[in-house]
């Protein structure tokens, strides 16, 4: 007869929040191998610390092996569980060691790319302000696209995130930060680059008639209705890839203003009176759960110059 899996008996130790901590870096890593440097042990210890969660919760959670690795239908439910018992862990600790006045815990904040390099962001100055004043917090960065920032901070794995002000998801909580300016560029051999160093008058018809790089994922509606105009050229999720392809003269391409002084070579805005227009920017975090201390305060920070 079958030995039936001891079940899980709800009593979480140190040991356990080790092992799902573990657990969770070979997610992010996608894999053991890759963990291993994150980790600092090697893949036989990362198999084996995985084998004693699974034992230890009664599940099979992923499939590892000459084949690859993979999550098991359990193991995806589970690091969903994993994921909001160390958030609430990390949030519990922050919250205890506030009453005793000492900070000490950490943010993650997620946000897209090329965005402390305007400096209308008020990201970079909260930050150094609330190490000075939290010596013990750990304040960790990441870009992504929107999309990517809004998932973490849903799904607790981001604290704060980033983002243009397109669209509101319910759960999250939108703090307005700034505007960033957005224009539409050109550069290097591009015809329209060539034409507006010639001095030619352009009109919105011939840009029209270029093509564009599109982004892959949702814009506001006003951007998406100019961008229909454009045929595609290629389509990008980061704005270095923008700035790349602007820069080597192959296409056009929307971005921040501000990304014109990170660019090699002459680089002109197209048309900016008709073209250009503003976004907002703004930090979102969850709005269905109770914020600790330490994010608190710094959101305070963070929205205190608006």
């Amino acid at each position: 007869m079958a030995r039936r899996k001891k079940a899980f008996s709800g009593q979480t130790s140190d040991v356990d929040l080790r092992l799902m901590r573990v657990f969770k870096t070979v997610i992010e890593c996608g894999g053991l191998s890759a963990a291993q440097a994150e980790l600092g042990v090697s893949r036989s210890t990362i198999s084996i610390q995985l084998s004693d969660l699974e034992t230890r919760l009664g599940v099979r959670l992923c499939h590892r092996g000459r084949s690859g690795f993979s999550l098991t239908q359990q193991g995806q439910q589970v690091l969903t569980y994993i994921d909001r018992l160390l958030t609430a862990v990390d949030d519990f600790g922050a919250n205890v060691s506030s009453v005793n006045d000492r900070m000490v815990g950490k943010i993650e904040i997620g946000m897209i790319d090329y965005t402390v390099s305007d400096d209308n962001n008020p990201l970079m100055s909260a930050i150094k302000h609330y190490r000075e004043k939290e010596p013990g917090v750990t304040i960790s960065l990441m870009t992504g696209t929107p999309n990517e920032i809004e998932r973490g901070v849903i799904d607790g794995t981001l604290h704060v995130g980033i983002v243009p002000d397109y669209h509101r998801l319910p759960g999250l909580r939108y703090n307005y930060l700034y505007h960033e300016p957005i224009g539409l560029f050109c550069g290097g051999e591009h015809p329209l680059a060539l034409e507006i160093a010639a001095g030619t008058e352009l009109t919105a018809e011939e840009v029209y008639e270029h093509k564009l790089v599109f982004r892959g994922y949702y814009e506001s509606d006003a951007l998406r209705g100019i961008k229909e105009r454009f045929p595609v050229g290629c389509t990008v999720y980061q704005t270095e890839a923008v700035l790349a392809f602007v820069q080597a003269g192959v296409y056009l391409g929307f971005f921040p203003v501000h990304c014109v002084d990170a660019m090699r070579g002459t680089i002109y805005e197209v048309l900016p009176e008709v073209f250009g227009y503003t976004s907002p920017i703004c930090a979102i975090s969850r709005s269905d759960r109770r914020q600790s201390v330490i994010l608190q305060d710094f959101l305070g920070l963070l929205c205190s110059k608006n």
